[in-house]
């Protein structure tokens, strides 16, 4: 049998290993004991909800901005001098 602690081969019927001293039924109880919590589920809409919200927020941000840079660009008056809009 190996120590599964340290990796030693022990005898066959040993109740405790030789080279660091678990003894196997604790060690196997002890493993027994421990419970991985259950895993959780991943939802991948919960990223592409995400990312679908920050495009949308972006191109609101750029129509703002764009909006406001063409409204305060020049525009010729044939019949006078630049004016804005």
């Amino acid at each position: 049998m190996k120590c599964p602690n340290c990796g030693v081969e022990a005898a066959a019927g040993a109740t405790d290993c030789p080279a660091c001293g678990v003894i196997f039924a604790k060690f196997k109880k002890k493993l027994e004991s421990l419970t991985l919590p259950p895993p959780t589920e991943f939802n991948p809409w919960i990223g592409r909800g995400i990312a679908a919200a920050i495009v949308v927020l972006w191109m609101i941000a750029f129509g703002v901005y764009y909006r406001r840079a063409v409204s305060e660009m020049p525009v010729r008056n044939p019949a006078g001098p630049f004016r804005r809009r």
